[in-house]
This record gives C-alpha cells, structure tokens and sequence, in this order.
C-alpha cells in the first residue's frame, strides 16, 4: 500500500519541478496585446491580431480565424517563440481553409549576412519584410486545407535592424489599439 503512495508522491514531485522550470521561460514574441499586422503578397492580403498572452486571430478573404498558440519550451530552429502545428480541421472552412499552421517568434543572427541568408532560404520564398526586420510569410496548402503565418522579427548582434536590402515596407502595415 505504501509503494503505491511513494510512487504518486515521486510524479508529484517531478511534474511540480517541471511545470515550475517550464514557468520560467520568457518565450521570445514578435506581438504585444492589441497589435495587428497587415501584409500583403502575391497570396492576397492577410491581417494577424494578437489577443491576450498567445491568442492570435487571422483575417484573409473576408472572414477571422482564431487560436492560441503553443508557448515554445525550449529552442526550435532558433525560435523560442510559439506555434500552432493545426491539429485536424479546427476552423470553420473559409474558401477551402479548415486549419491554420502557424509560427509566431524572433531570429538572432550575429551578422547581417546571416541574417539575409536565412530570409532567402527557398521555404521563405513570397515573404515581406520591413527595415527593421519585421517579417512576414503567409500562403495558403489547398490540398491540405492549410493556411501557413510565419510572423518573425529579425535581431542583428541583438538589436533589430534600421535597412534591409530587398526590404518592403510599404507591404506591412502595423496598428496597435488598446482592446486586445
């Protein structure tokens, strides 16, 4: 009888130490509470909002399409941001787009060099971006039923950067209001 306890005491324990070491990550965001991004591309124009803490609404081809995305608990391909990996059909359908996969995060590269490369990989092909290193990359996976949003912000030697060549500013307009 009392292994049984020693047992549930133990996963207690090691989860309370879990969930407190994962409470301590600062995931590294590019949206505060009210902000919107709006971008256009050869896909069309799509707007991103940001809610409370993760939540995120997607508005492209005249309807919005909300989530919460997954706060990232450790690095992945540089991004310690927050994800949404669109689980089954989760939305209504909206033109042939039942479910969004979606990325939300910061990129550190200790030079512009590399930072330019990584903007140029060919996954990255039909992104916007600002001077300031603001980027965006949206399309849509019709076979998939799929709608793709990489919202990044660029960071040179840990500052975001004033001019990016090939940088389209006049492609991504950015709002803040004061209801998230």
């Amino acid at each position: 009888m009392l292994r049984p306890v020693v047992c549930l005491l133990a996963f207690l324990t090691s989860f309370r130490i879990a969930f407190a070491q994962q409470t301590n990550i600062t995931n590294e965001m590019v949206m505060s509470s009210g902000m919107s991004v709006t971008v256009s591309n050869e896909v069309g124009t799509i707007t991103v909002t940001a809610g409370r803490g993760f939540e995120r609404r997607y508005t492209w081809d005249g309807a919005t399409r909300s989530v919460k995305l997954w706060p990232r608990k450790e690095r992945w391909n540089g991004s310690l941001g927050a994800y949404y990996p669109g689980p089954g059909e989760h939305w209504k359908n909206n033109h042939g787009i039942t479910r969004g996969v979606l990325e939300e995060g910061q990129q550190h590269f200790k030079t512009l060099e590399n930072a330019m490369s990584w903007i140029n990989l060919p996954y990255h092909k039909g992104c916007v971006y600002r001077g300031d290193g603001l980027m965006v990359w949206w399309g849509r996976t019709l076979e998939r039923k799929q709608l793709n949003v990489e919202v990044w912000q660029i960071y040179v030697a840990g500052e975001k950067p004033t001019q990016l060549v090939g940088s389209h500013d006049n492609q991504i307009m950015v709002s803040q209001s004061t209801k998230p």
